[in-house]
């Protein structure tokens, strides 16, 4: 019995020592962004650049989300309508909730302007932002608050604009410490 009891606190020990297995660093503190990142990146689901268009022209997407910041939003995005006011895929939506504001609007009807226009939590929802890394903590935030069809564009705007572009985020340097 007391062997049985020292290999539990013993093994208890070792698991809190180890930051849980999840890349923490001493204190249960990510070492830096790409730790906290990778963390994410392991518990959510990414579609690629292929699988996410071909959604598109099957319109089997509806709900798109740019977690960008407002200026980046501004600058182009997924799906914005042409000269005539037309869109490529009319079927989807892309909305811009920078990534900050994420948890407050998802859910909010006055900013979905109603109830039809808001994802339901059981709705197909693609992220993005960047190149990545914003998009999968993005993704796994939605995940904590219920919503289960969710995925990160894996390699972002960039790879959208560009899909021959590397589906690696920027590092804090390159980017402005945005990903």
């Amino acid at each position: 019995m007391k062997k049985i009891n020292y290999l539990i606190i013993l093994s208890a020990i070792l698991f809190l020592i180890s930051g849980c297995g999840k890349g923490f660093s001493e204190g249960g503190v990510f070492t830096d962004s790409k730790a906290m990142v990778a963390e994410a990146k392991a518990g959510i689901n990414e579609i690629t650049y292929e699988d996410f268009k071909a959604k598109l022209e099957k319109e089997e997407l509806r709900v798109i989300i740019d977690i960008r910041e407002p200026g980046e939003f501004a600058e182009g995005y997924i799906n914005q309508p042409d000269e005539n006011d037309e869109k490529e895929y009319p079927e989807a939506m892309t909305k811009n909730i920078p990534r900050g504001l994420l948890e407050f609007k998802i859910a909010d009807i006055t900013f979905w302007k109603n109830r039809k226009n808001m994802p339901s939590k059981d709705n197909e929802i693609v992220i993005y932002c960047k190149s990545g890394g914003r998009g999968a903590l993005a993704t796994e935030t939605l995940m904590k608050l219920g919503y289960k069809n969710v995925q990160n564009l894996k390699g972002g705007y960039k790879k959208w604009l560009n899909p021959n572009e590397s589906e690696e985020e920027d590092t804090p340097a390159e980017s402005g410490g945005c990903g």
